[in-house]
């Protein structure tokens, strides 16, 4: 008998004490509704400052690195010095010689990037001087050289008809303009 009263006290003492469980508050809202924004945001940001800290920690300053660039370097043998200087030469020298090709290509008269690239390619494969390759290919391949369309009235029908011919210079356009005697014997 004893043990029914004591399971009906414990029985009792359950209810009662989850009866005032209905009205339970968090702590996380009661501390975000006294604290302001501001508050947060400076509490967010004493975080972000420990872990950063925590994460510099033994990593040298700038002034270390700095001092540890200029040990290095003096510790570089004479040889090394050099090798350097020879690489940096070499560098700069590839990329001259790049762009005089380059250049040499839009003097032959092609304007389109991308076909400035292709025979930058195609010529640098061929065997022999630049140059005459490149004259070569440029023979055998006219459609890459700059070409205008000229567009002439056809007499009979009136309608405009447009034909391909290479440019010249403004200068000789000009003068062929102007003075058609001086080119009477030359062929373009």
């Amino acid at each position: 008998m004893e043990d029914n009263k004591d399971l009906e006290k414990q029985e009792n003492n359950t209810v009662e004490g989850n009866e005032g469980t209905g009205n339970v508050d968090t702590q996380t809202t009661e501390k975000n509704e006294g604290k302001a924004e501001g508050d947060l945001k400076a509490e967010a940001q004493k975080i972000a400052d420990a872990m950063l800290a925590k994460k510099m920690k033994g990593m040298p300053t700038k002034e270390e690195l700095k001092a540890f660039k200029e040990w290095q370097e003096s510790q570089k043998t004479a040889e090394q010095k050099q090798a350097e200087k020879e690489a940096e030469y070499k560098e700069k020298d590839t990329k001259i010689s790049e762009l005089e090709k380059e250049n040499a290509v839009l003097k032959a008269g092609v304007t389109d990037a991308d076909d400035v690239d292709y025979i930058l390619f195609k010529v640098s494969k061929m065997d022999g001087e630049f140059e005459e390759n490149l004259a070569k290919f440029l023979k055998d391949n006219p459609k890459y050289l700059k070409q205008e369309l000229e567009t002439t009235e056809h007499k009979a029908t009136g309608a405009p008809v447009r034909t391909i011919s290479s440019n010249e210079s403004g200068v000789t356009a000009i003068l062929k303009a102007k003075h058609p005697e001086l080119f009477e014997g030359k062929d373009d």
